[in-house]
């Protein structure tokens, strides 16, 4: 079978030589593609098209980009091309970035709920770390001391800084559903 799979790609190759298959192809690619003002399909393409009998006006077409019109020479009628589009400039911002859009929300930020969000999770961001920082410090005291008051001042620190963290994690909840989502 592998004997075979040469001789199968060189027929192949040899047979479209004999057809004179023209290939277009765009950057970027799926521009409309036109042969003589009649539309045929879609960039990357192979085609048979005889230019000497049909004409030689080819039209490549992208929304955001400029025309691409190409005329091959009297000596060459088979096209291979891939043709890098340039975009339309003065259009270009407008029908890219913002088609069918709306520059702005769609409703106002509601400025006063988020920064006092903002500063209940930032001041919980700081009191999870501070707490669970003396929890830590009270740990390693007891460690070397064996009090128990140093180990319930630790469970208290521990629970403060659990709450804080809970705190922080509703108000980063909160901040992405007025943000993004309202």
């Amino acid at each position: 079978m592998l004997i075979f799979l040469p001789i199968l790609t060189l027929s192949q190759q040899t047979d479209s030589l004999k057809i004179d298959y023209n290939y277009i192809n765009s950057i970027p690619q799926n521009a409309d593609l036109f042969l003589n003002d009649i539309y045929i399909g879609q960039t990357p393409m192979h085609f048979i098209w005889d230019a000497k009998r049909e004409g030689r006006k080819i039209t490549i077409k992208m929304n955001g980009y400029a025309d691409f019109v190409y005329t091959p020479s009297t000596d060459n009628f088979i096209v291979n091309k891939t043709i890098k589009l340039i975009p339309d400039t003065i259009n270009f911002a407008n029908e890219i970035v913002f088609k069918d859009k709306s520059s702005s929300f769609n409703k106002p930020i509601k400025i006063v709920p988020m920064a006092i969000i903002t500063v209940i999770t930032a001041g919980s961001a700081i009191m999870a770390y501070f707490f669970k920082s003396l929890a830590i410090d009270k740990k390693e005291e007891y460690e070397l001391t064996g009090d128990p008051a140093l180990l319930d001042k630790k469970k208290k620190y521990d629970l403060i800084g659990g709450i804080s963290l809970a705190v922080l994690q509703i108000g980063l909840g909160t901040l992405i559903y007025f943000h993004f989502i309202e």
